[in-house]
């Protein structure tokens, strides 16, 4: 029996009243991210839950992302490269990186950038390598942030480049680690979570970070500080491919957007607030040292012959990519 027009149209828009519901849940995204930062009181964390909440306040709820610090999920912070790539987590905020992009270690170099500014020039010269090394890896490198210089820090007395002789320094590259070997230190590479019993237990005797980074964060456990410059610690925001490719165009070139804000917010930050935390921490406490000319001339002199010997020991891209931070810097 056929029903007459106007039931049959009070039965398909009913029909689509129920399905309604099913198509807005089918559509909405929600991803899971992860950040190598140990605390969610530092800069990069404070910017990932920003970009989480301006992409669902402009997506209505559509697309979710839920961000968790480090520490917080079993995933190693040097591992945090390979998460995002296998889809563990479908974004990260990725600072220990070097081990799964190699190419990145160019910009980790000890003494090669010496400014905010040198910083910025040799990342953006080196950007297409590390966006294909991450691509390589199934990720999508969203944005590119940076910390100030990372000096040394120590529970035993540090004021010159002879005091590292012997003393067991958590490092965040492989790069700087070879700096603190050559002046008769021991490198060790751990996360940030691992820090502070690694601290207390005299696993390290100290660490090389910024005062707005691991300084504030571990200032109770440091008395220490040399500010002698060794590198400029970057980080990304990245995310899975695949998950990525799943975005409506809208969403990705949001999400794009959104980085690159948080990440233009998190070197601002940085920068700006260094000076005024490192002198909070000398007036709580740290005993900090300004750089000696004559060690900041001999760390440069010492550590140049190691640029090519690094570079003969990578991949073509990595060479081509120290090629063009040399080019960008004028070195």
């Amino acid at each position: 029996m056929t029903l007459p027009l106007a039931p049959r149209r009070a039965l398909l828009g009913a029909a689509a009243a129920l399905a309604l519901p099913r198509l807005a849940r089918a559509q909405q995204v929600t991803w899971t991210a992860y950040s190598f930062v140990p605390s969610a009181q530092l800069v990069p964390y404070k910017q990932l839950e920003a970009l989480a909440q301006r992409i669902e306040q402009q997506t209505g709820g559509a697309f979710r992302i839920r961000p968790n610090v480090g520490g917080s999920l079993p995933i190693n912070t040097q591992n945090i490269t390979q998460a995002t790539g296998d889809g563990v987590v479908q974004m990260a905020d990725d600072g220990f990186f070097v081990g799964a992009i190699p190419v990145g270690g160019v910009l980790r170099l000890p003494m090669l950038i010496n400014s905010r500014e040198e910083a910025e020039k040799a990342g953006a010269a080196v950007r297409p390598f590390l966006e294909r090394a991450y691509k390589r890896r199934g990720c999508v490198l969203l944005s590119h942030y940076w910390f100030p210089g990372q000096v040394i820090w120590s529970t035993k007395p540090t004021a010159s480049l002879d005091d590292l002789k012997g003393q067991k320094l958590r490092v965040t590259s492989p790069e700087q680690g070879e700096f603190i070997r050559r002046f008769g230190g021991t490198a060790v590479t751990i996360g940030g979570p691992e820090v502070p019993s690694a601290l207390q237990s005299g696993a390290v005797d100290g660490v090389l970070t910024a005062s707005v980074g691991g300084g504030r964060l571990w200032k109770d456990l440091l008395k220490t500080c040399y500010r002698l410059p060794v590198n400029y610690f970057d980080a990304f925001f990245i995310a899975n491919e695949e998950a990525f490719g799943k975005l409506s165009r809208d969403q990705q070139a949001l999400l794009k957007r959104e980085a690159e804000a948080a990440a233009r917010n998190s070197t601002e930050e940085h920068f700006r607030e260094e000076d005024a935390i490192t002198a909070q921490l000398a007036a709580g406490g740290i005993t900090m040292t300004a750089a000696k000319p004559s060690d900041v001339t001999l760390g440069r002199e010492r550590i140049m012959p190691y640029w090519d010997e690094w570079a003969a020991r990578q991949q073509s891209d990595s060479k081509e990519a120290l090629a063009a931070a040399r080019r960008a810097l004028g070195r």
